[in-house]
This record gives structure tokens, C-alpha cells and sequence, in this order.
């Protein structure tokens, strides 16, 4: 119960408000000008095609500047936003845009989902979770038909994760799921060899007792058959989700796999126990069809690393992944082309832009490019159908071919120095619709490519074996923490130790590399050392960093590493001063992190004072907490923030006000931390205004919700105690 007492929830009253990007009407331009904005949109789409990027940029930014009434815009405001995120990685530049086509008037909600959630994945990319949280939540509420809601539960998982917040993380990520409902009998799809979510829509559920499921059965064109047992979300749930793992290979009913084959068809039924015709036990069906997404790789020998290119007299490695082609138990087949292109000539160039212009097959040049912007730099030489042949792995398809100048091997691919070779694959299966072309090309040239690495592999294997030794270390402390949290000290040691020996192991070799990598150690370092309760080395090591590199990414975290420990020690007024020095960095993401633990820190404080100074330090707590709300609007930290504060309420008796407060946390901060310990303090301020039907229900909730949580008996407690003292029923 301890831990009732140290939780200072949220003023509620000051509920951050939710970033709307409501659909707004705007006025639409003439025919003529969207066709000119369209035009313009292809064309930037031309220059992106021959690598001109930045070109491409600037005709996209035209078509918003120039065409402001026209619904082209959202396209344009796409592309741009598209490109910035993925290419650019300028995630606030991308994010500007995707807010911009979630206001442009558009018909198609599936695009203005696409828009909504790609700005929270520009929040989540940039380390602003909060913001993140509110957009997912958006996405979910406004668009609930929408695929995109599986993303969204995804990244609200991912962001949850990086916190460190694991239950409610793998509590999001179970929400990805496929709609099953006879309102929409579309066939949907999964790729092989990755997990099928299953949602099914059901008023009927929210009569649903605790802890029981839905009977899902899932059954394959193949022969495999899997049972899939859904769980009701939240109490008087409406929806049920679930999954099952999906994988390519033989059936084996029962094993709780579902073993698919490529383009197998998945049958996914529950029985319906109350239909609005008033009929019972209706089954209800849904078919998922398996599909593989292609690919296409110029590889090396051991198919492990693409080539930008192929050595003329070796073997050239090709390689297609596509589950859909991997049919039966044997092996398997798939077709592909190889084509050998060349550049063409300016003179060539000149000849097809005058033939195409005379044929009328070339319009006006676009804005700021010339009439040979359209035209094709390369030629096709020759093609050549090929084979491939389904190798160990399932679905994945090799051929090696030897690759030689001139014409005179028979079997081969011949082509000369400085042209470029492409394998041209048809996906005419997969997750989107219609066909695409796969590909993957390489340049010829002379000389031997293998001895040619040889100095480069030697540096370069050194950086990648360290990475790699990094990784393991990073992952052994991951697993311990897992341990710690579960009680598992000794096996948690144990591993912290392997951890220890494999980062001090590589310290030597990154001291003499030096950059990026030996910052990464010494982070390492002090996580490991801080994990063993070893403060004054992960002291040591956060100030190394600091000294060797005073402009590094890690500097703020160093100046966290340094605050905990002291926190550790109990030394609250050096911790208070270091988190505090963090709030003011003006660059760093972790501000709104230092301002919360220095309300955590005077909470601390506060639990161990007399009467009067607790009074004093809770006051303190309350106003830093409060300043994580005002200050740090994108922390994800703002709703633990805004949950503490509440507590505060709570231990002041102001039972009303807490309430107010207490509401708006679950309805404004879903994902905030110390979700059982609200509803409990809830459950409590309601019972205090003699509302106690609604207290109960809050009881109830936690023990459904949270019935692993520590205070889940306490709880239940009271809620017999409640059922005992309410009167009797007529």
C-alpha cells in the first residue's frame, strides 16, 4: 500500500488538450488547374525516378504554393511528406506536411488515416511519445474500420516499449488485429510467416463474464486447422482480439502454428451466439488470403550482402523471396528476367525526343526540365527468361549464373563493362493490389572484385564484430532487467556478469576506433554498471563520456546516469540539480524526462520528512509534476505526470476535484503508467462522495483490467465488502 501513498495524481482540470486535426472543407480549384497540378505532380515523380531528389522536392512544393484550391494538393503534400520521413529522415519537416493533407478536404478516408497516423510515426521517430500516444488514439477513434488502426496499436506498443513500460507495451501490440465481422466480407490478406491478428466486432460482448473468450477456429485450403482464443478488451467489451503465428511448411493441426503455403486460403469462423435477427449460434466467416511480398537481390556468394556490382568472368548470385511460389513439400520454381541495358548516347537521346515529339507522344516540358527529362537514359541490349530454384529456406529462390563479355559461353549472361544489369521480377501476389515489379540491378565491371575488398572487409569487419559484441551486451542487460523485475536476482547477476565481460572485453578495440563507437561503450558501461548497483563505476563511466566527448547525442543521458545515481544514494539535492540542468538543454529529448524525476525526487523526500516538511516537499512534488504538463507538452511523460497530480487531490480530501481529475486520466492519458493504482484511488474518492455503485464499477474495473496488479486482492476486498452492505433487491 505504499505505493498508494507515493502516487500524486493528476489535476485533471488542466486535461492536455488533444492535437485535433479535424477535416476541414476547402475550396476546390478548376478542372484546368488540377490538371496542370497534376502534370506538376508527375513530373516531380519523374525527376524522383532518375535520382534528381531534390528537383523532385521543389516541383511537389510548387503544386502547393501555385495551386492552393486544388484537391491535387494532398497528393503533393504526400509525396513531400513521404520522402522527407523515409528518405530524409526529417521527421518535424514531414510531420508539417502530413498535418497538412489530414486538413485537405478528401473523400477517401483511407488516405486521410494514411495522413494521420504517418504524422504520429514522424512524433514516434522523433522521441516525442506523448504527442505520438494522442495521434495513434485519433487514428483508432476516428478511423476504426482502417488498417492503418493495426499500425497505430503497433506504434503505441513500440513507444511504450522504449520507455521501458513493457506490460502496457505488449498490451498495444496485442491489439494489432484483422477485422472479422459479417459486415465486411472482403478477403483480406497476411504475409506468410507473419503473425494473423484477429479482431471480431460484437455488442453481445459486452455481457461477456470475466475471463471468458471467444472460440475462434482457423483452418487452411492446406490442411492445417488452429484454435485461436480471443480475450474481450476492457470491461462491457464490444471487441475481442487475438492471433496466431503463421508459417510456411507442412500442416500439423493442433500445434498452435498455422502452417501456410504460398497462396493458401485461411477460413477464420466463430459462432455468433445473438444476431440481430435473433437467430443463435450464426456462424460467422472470414477468408484471409496468404500471400508472400517479392524480392529481388543481385547478392554475393553467400547471399548475404547485395552488390552494387558484377564482375565480369564470376558468377553473378540472384535471388527472389516470394512465399506465394512456395506451393508444395518438394522444391519448388520460380520465373524471372534478366535484362542488360546500356546508356544511351546524347545523339540518341536528341533522335527520340524529335521522333516522340513528332508522334505527339511528348507534351510540354516540365516545370524548370527540358523535353529529354522524359526521356529513358537507358536502352535494352538483351534479355534473358530465367529459372530459379527454391533453395533450403522456404519461398526463397537462388540461381547462379556466370556472368561473361561477348557471346561465346553458352548458359551465360553476357554484357560489357559499364553496363547494367536488372532482374525484373512480376509480384503478381501480395499484400497491396495489382501487380509490381520487383527488381534489383548492378553495374558490370572489369577486375576482381573480391581482392578489391579485401582491406576494406579487414577495417570494416572490425567495426561490424564490435557492433555485433555491443549488441550481445545490450541484450544480456535487457534479459537481466527482465529477471530483476520478476524477482530473479541471482539469474539477473548472472547475466549482468556476461554482460560486463563482453563490453569491457571490446573496450580496447573501440578505444583505438574511437567516434560513435566508443561513446556506445561507455553508455553501455554505465547501464551495466548501474544494473549491478556498481553507482561510483557507472559515475565514473557518465563522466568519461562527458570528458571525451563533450558534444556527443549522449551527453544528456550521461547527465540522467550521473541524477540516478545520486537518487540512488539518496543524495535528493544533487539529484534535484542534475535533473533540473537537464530540463534547460535546449536540443535534448530527455527535458521532460529530468522534470518529472525531480518530482519524483521530492516525493521521495516527502516520505521520509516530518509532517510539516512533507507537507512542504509533496507541494514541491505537485508543482514540478505541474510543470511537465506546461513545459513539456511532448514528453511521454506527461500523463504520469498528470496522474501523480491527481493523487494529490486525493490526500488533500478534495474527493470532488480528484474525481474530475481521475476521469480525465483515463480518458485523456489511456496510456499512462499506474493505470491500477488510479482506478483503485478512483474507486476510493467515489466512495467517499457515498457514489458507490460507481465506485464499484472502478473496483471492478481494476480487478478485470489489472488482475495481475498487486492491489487487484485489495480490491476485490472491497467489493464484497460493498456487495454484502448493498440492500437487498425486490
Amino acid at each position: 500500500m505504499a505505493r498508494l501513498v507515493r502516487l500524486l495524481i493528476p489535476l485533471l482540470l488542466l486535461a492536455v488538450p488533444a492535437t485535433s486535426l479535424a477535416q476541414t472543407a476547402v475550396e476546390r480549384g478548376s478542372i484546368v488547374e488540377d490538371r496542370a497540378a497534376r502534370k506538376l505532380v508527375q513530373a516531380g515523380d519523374a525527376r524522383l525516378e532518375v535520382g534528381e531528389n531534390e528537383k523532385a522536392l521543389e516541383i511537389w512544393e510548387s503544386v502547393i504554393e501555385r495551386y492552393p484550391r486544388s484537391p491535387i494538393r494532398f497528393e503533393a503534400h504526400l509525396r513531400l511528406a513521404d520522402h522527407l520521413l523515409k528518405e530524409n529522415r526529417e521527421y518535424d519537416k514531414a510531420r508539417v506536411h502530413y498535418e497538412a493533407a489530414a486538413l485537405e478536404a478528401n473523400p477517401d478516408d483511407e488516405l486521410r488515416a494514411y495522413a494521420f497516423l504517418n504524422t504520429g510515426t514522424c512524433y514516434y521517430e522523433a522521441g516525442r511519445y506523448g504527442n505520438c500516444f494522442k495521434i495513434m488514439r485519433q487514428v483508432i477513434e476516428n478511423f476504426p474500420a482502417s488498417p492503418q488502426v493495426n499500425e497505430a496499436y503497433y506504434y503505441i506498443g513500440l513507444g511504450h516499449f522504449k520507455q521501458g513500460h513493457y506490460s502496457r507495451a505488449i498490451e498495444a501490440l496485442e491489439k494489432v488485429g484483422t477485422a472479422l465481422s459479417d459486415q465486411d466480407a472482403k478477403i483480406e490478406k497476411v504475409e506468410a510467416g507473419k503473425r494473423l491478428y484477429i479482431k471480431i466486432d460484437d455488442k453481445d460482448f459486452a455481457i461477456l463474464e470475466p475471463g471468458e473468450q471467444i472460440k475462434v477456429v482457423c483452418k487452411t485450403k492446406s490442411g492445417d486447422q488452429e484454435i485461436v482464443m480471443c480475450d474481450p478488451i476492457g470491461r462491457h467489451a464490444k471487441m475481442t482480439l487475438g492471433s496466431i503465428v503463421t508459417q510456411l511448411g507442412n500442416s500439423e493441426p493442433g500445434n498452435g502454428t498455422l502452417e501456410v503455403r504460398g497462396g493458401d486460403l485461411i477460413t477464420v469462423t466463430y459462432l455468433d451466439a445473438h444476431t440481430a435477427e435473433k437467430t443463435f449460434n450464426a456462424r460467422r466467416l472470414k477468408e484471409v488470403l496468404v500471400v508472400g511480398n517479392g524480392i529481388a537481390r543481385i547478392t554475393d556468394g553467400s547471399y548475404q550482402h547485395d552488390l552494387q556490382a558484377a564482375v565480369l568472368g564470376k558468377p553473378l548470385h540472384l535471388q527472389v523471396s516470394d512465399a506465394d511460389h512456395d506451393t508444395s513439400d518438394g522444391v519448388d520454381h520460380l520465373d524471372a528476367t534478366l535484362h542488360v541495358f546500356q546508356r544511351k548516347t546524347p545523339d540518341e537521346i536528341d533522335e527520340e525526343v524529335a521522333e516522340r515529339v513528332a508522334n505527339g507522344e511528348l507534351e510540354e516540358a516540365p516545370e524548370g526540365g527540358t523535353l529529354k527529362d522524359q526521356i529513358d537514359p537507358l536502352k535494352l541490349v538483351r534479355s534473358l527468361p530465367i529459372h530459379l530454384r527454391e533453395s533450403s529456406e522456404s519461398g526463397v529462390f537462388r540461381l547462379a549464373l556466370p556472368l561473361q563479355a561477348g557471346s561465346g559461353v553458352p548458359n551465360a549472361l553476357h554484357a560489357e563493362p559499364g553496363q547494367m544489369i536488372r532482374i525484373v521480377y512480376l509480384d503478381k501476389r501480395h499484400l497491396g493490389e495489382g501487380a509490381l515489379t520487383r527488381t534489383a540491378e548492378a553495374k558490370v565491371i572489369e577486375g576482381n572484385l573480391g581482392e578489391m575488398r579485401v582491406t576494406r572487409t579487414e577495417i570494416s569487419d572490425e567495426v561490424l564484430q564490435l557492433k555485433t559484441e555491443l549488441r550481445t551486451a545490450s541484450a544480456l542487460t535487457q534479459v537481466g532487467n527482465h529477471y530483476k523485475e520478476f524477482g530473479l536476482d541471482d539469474t539477473a547477476t548472472l547475466k549482468y556478469g556476461e554482460a560486463l565481460i563482453v563490453c569491457e572485453g571490446l573496450l580496447d578495440r573501440a578505444r583505438r576506433i574511437r567516434g560513435k563507437l566508443l561513446e556506445e561503450t561507455y553508455v553501455q558501461l554505465w547501464r551495466i554498471y548501474f544494473a549491478m548497483d556498481e553507482l561510483n563505476l557507472a559515475l565514473a563511466m557518465s563522466r568519461r563520456l562527458q570528458a571525451e566527448f563533450p558534444t556527443s547525442a549522449f551527453v544528456d543521458e550521461a547527465m540522467l546516469q550521473q541524477a540516478h545515481v545520486e537518487r540512488k544514494r539518496e543524495n535528493f539535492p544533487r539529484a534535484i540539480s542534475l535533473y533540473s540542468s537537464i530540463t534547460k538543454l535546449p536540443n535534448s529529448d530527455l527535458r521532460g524526462e529530468g522534470q518529472f524525476y525531480v518530482g519524483e525526487c521530492y516525493e521521495e523526500m516527502a516520505l521520509k520528512a516530518t509532517a510539516e516538511q512533507a507537507t512542504r516537499l509533496f507541494e514541491k512534488s505537485f508543482l514540478a509534476y505541474q510543470a511537465v504538463y506546461e513545459n513539456f507538452p511532448e514528453s511521454g511523460r506527461i500523463g504520469d505526470a498528470v496522474a501523480k497530480m491527481a493523487a494529490f487531490y486525493y490526500q488533500k480530501e478534495d474527493y470532488a476535484r480528484a474525481v474530475d481529475v481521475f476521469e480525465n486520466v483515463l480518458s485523456d492519458y489511456p496510456d499512462a503508467n499506474f493505470l491500477d493504482v488510479i482506478l483503485f484511488n478512483y474507486g476510493r474518492c467515489l466512495y467517499k462522495l457515498n457514489r458507490k455503485s460507481e465506485a464499484r464499477r472502478r473496483f471492478d474495473q481494476l480487478i478485470n483490467d489489472y488482475p495481475e496488479s498487486e492491489i487487484a486482492p485489495e480490491a476485490k476486498k472491497i467489493v464484497d465488502a460493498l456487495k454484502k452492505a448493498a440492500p437487498a433487491t425486490p
